[in-house]
């Protein structure tokens, strides 16, 4: 089998191509898959022409047999037409941050992310039924311009929720990093405890710093979004925070299961959430190979791996025929103040929840079409 990839960079993680190629070596070669890769960097993955170009060359020029796309939902619409003219399978990963406006599924494109809009989502319910619901939005200028963020809001609301105050970051972060318009606003404030909070692993990680600090005199509860909960952003929880952090993850290295046992001990890098998108690529590939299906017809391929989950270190991925999005568990995740270490229990996703959060987007959208920027 020959693959064609687009490959990304990424300023802020600057090795997630080599750990998303890492880990899906590391799954062919466990299973004895034959696969040749071929590479095209798409950059940051903004400038759609280049990315179409990139596309159109291994699609038609190298004829490759599946086209893996690691670029993000806004610069996809270029690429349909592209697609749907070979009739081959494109496998479109990332992180879920940004998600489709209208859901439409194409003939041959699979979607296969971390979830990271679903998982935000699921955090607004919590959040809204936290004391007497009343709440602030906390993020940075970078990571509110994908729409996790909205997700998360979106569903605090329509569980009761309501947002006192809206605060966005927009500095570097660097030991100047400072908070105290936040601080400022909740000392006003004291009957609003519940922080819904979206940033990076970076940010996050300054954030929890200063809000660490001695200037709020009430334990605060914060509704965090993935990449809060990510070991990097809590490394300097030594003693325990003085406030709570919940939220959802699509994966820990602690998942006691084969196939994570597998995935930990077959990476050569350390592995990762992006090394994990890797491997699970590798099982959708490993998935046809086996059963001899027509490389060539991205539609069949489609309704094979709709009946046929995925056993991933994450747990089973099922295929969603409505939207074709992979859709697998969720990790609720808790640390409760002044604790070290965190609450971690598999949360199994209904398809009724998938349904209520994979609905059409009204109104005008903007953002990102940058998708390596934070993720």
């Amino acid at each position: 089998m020959k693959i064609g990839m687009l490959f990304p960079l990424s300023n802020a993680y600057p090795g997630i191509g080599q750990d998303f190629i890492d880990g899906l070596t590391a799954l062919t070669s466990h299973d004895n898959t034959n696969i040749t890769i071929l590479k095209e960097s798409v950059g940051f993955g903004a400038v759609e022409k280049d990315v179409c170009l990139k596309a159109e060359k291994l699609l038609i020029s190298d004829d490759v047999d599946i086209l893996i796309a690691f670029v993000d939902e806004k610069v996809l619409p270029i690429l349909h037409p592209l697609v749907q003219a070979t009739g081959k399978l494109m496998l479109v990963v990332n992180t879920g941050a940004n998600y489709p406006v209208d859901w439409i599924p194409q003939p041959t494109i699979v979607h296969l992310t971390l979830q990271h809009g679903f998982l935000c989502w699921l955090t607004g319910k919590p959040a809204a039924q936290s004391g007497n619901g009343a709440g602030l939005m906390a993020t940075t200028y970078y990571d509110c311009g994908y729409l996790h963020a909205a997700a998360m809001v979106k569903h605090f609301l329509q569980e009761g929720g309501s947002i006192r105050y809206n605060y966005v970051n927009n500095q570097a972060y660097d030991n100047n990093f400072e908070i105290d318009a936040l601080t400022n606003f909740l000392s006003a404030n004291p009957d609003c405890e519940n922080l819904l909070c979206v940033f990076d692993q970076l940010p996050a990680s300054l954030f929890y710093d200063r809000l660490s600090r001695p200037t709020i005199n009430r334990q605060l509860k914060l509704f965090s979004s993935p990449m809060m909960l990510q070991q990097k952003a809590l490394e300097n929880n030594r003693d325990g925070f003085p406030f709570s952090i919940e939220g959802f993850i699509p994966w820990h290295p602690l998942l006691e299961n084969k196939q994570n046992e597998a995935f930990l001990n077959s990476c050569k890098r350390p592995a990762s959430i992006f090394s994990l998108l890797g491997w699970e690529t590798g099982l959708v590939l490993t998935e046809i190979i086996k059963n001899n299906i027509a490389y060539s017809d991205g539609e069949k391929i489609i309704s094979h791996l709709a009946n046929f989950p995925l056993e991933s270190p994450r747990g089973k991925l099922w295929l969603d025929k409505e939207t074709q999005h992979y859709v697998g568990p969720a990790l609720s995740f808790r640390l409760d103040a002044g604790e070290v270490l965190p609450t971690i229990n598999i949360e199994p996703i209904t398809e009724n929840e998938w349904r209520a959060f994979a609905i059409p987007t009204e109104g005008a959208v903007t953002g990102w079409t940058n998708t390596y920027l934070c993720y």
